[in-house]
């Protein structure tokens, strides 16, 4: 079988799962890329998706635009290989684990919404955001535990939310060197690399206790 024989056979939520966090990492990219004033030092990550500032870079407009698109897209597609993974999984104690990824998703697509040109209603769905994932993959570490092939993950879920969790206390207690935008991408690509590993265990067939193999859609 050659190899887009392979991508083809691949259930379509779980082609989503893959591709649809890609679209948010080029898209950041994208829009750094059109922010040459950017500083991870100096700034947040929510800046590049102001639509109006101009100290970022002459392109700044296109550059939000991208940005801003970008989670929403994600957001909508991992929205749905969530709810499919939600409406698919035979264990109840995932689902309770699923439901605030749900809600960390809608989170993440009202933050490409409300942009920071809302102020304060974007810094609340930012916090929202950030703080409702790690409980996602807390719950999920622990509900999983019982699973003897699936408690290295479980301990990686349990501890790489802690990081996030010093850098920002570091971050708001002032005692940091960085800005928003380190500790913000450390908990975006944390949580990327942790959706990636549960679609690729369930497409290796590690997870048929949770959520059972299905035909290709």
């Amino acid at each position: 079988m050659s190899v887009s024989e392979k991508i083809s056979a691949i259930e379509r939520p779980v082609k989503i799962g893959f591709y649809g966090p890609l679209i948010a990492i080029i898209c950041i990219i994208v829009a750094i890329i059109l922010s040459p004033g950017f500083d991870w030092f100096v700034n947040a990550l929510s800046d590049l998706g102001h639509y109006t500032r101009t100290d970022l870079g002459p392109y700044k407009l296109v550059g939000a635009i991208v940005f801003n698109s970008g989670l929403i897209i994600t957001g909508l597609l991992m929205l749905y290989y969530a709810i499919w993974f939600l409406r698919g999984t035979t264990d109840t104690i995932t689902k309770i684990g699923v439901i605030p990824l749900i809600i960390s998703l809608l989170f993440l697509i009202s933050i490409g919404i409300f942009s920071e040109n809302f102020g304060e209603l974007h810094y609340w769905v930012s916090v929202g955001f950030f703080f409702t994932f790690p409980i996602s993959m807390w719950l999920v570490g622990i509900g999983w535990f019982r699973f003897k092939n699936l408690r290295w993950f479980c301990i990686a879920s349990l501890i790489i939310p802690f990081i996030s969790v010093f850098m920002w206390a570091d971050y708001l207690n002032g005692t940091s060197i960085w800005q928003q935008a380190i500790p913000e991408i450390v908990t975006a690509f944390s949580a990327i690399v942790w959706l990636w590993i549960i679609n690729l265990l369930y497409h290796k067939g590690k997870l048929t206790g949770i959520l059972p193999l299905r035909e290709a859609t």
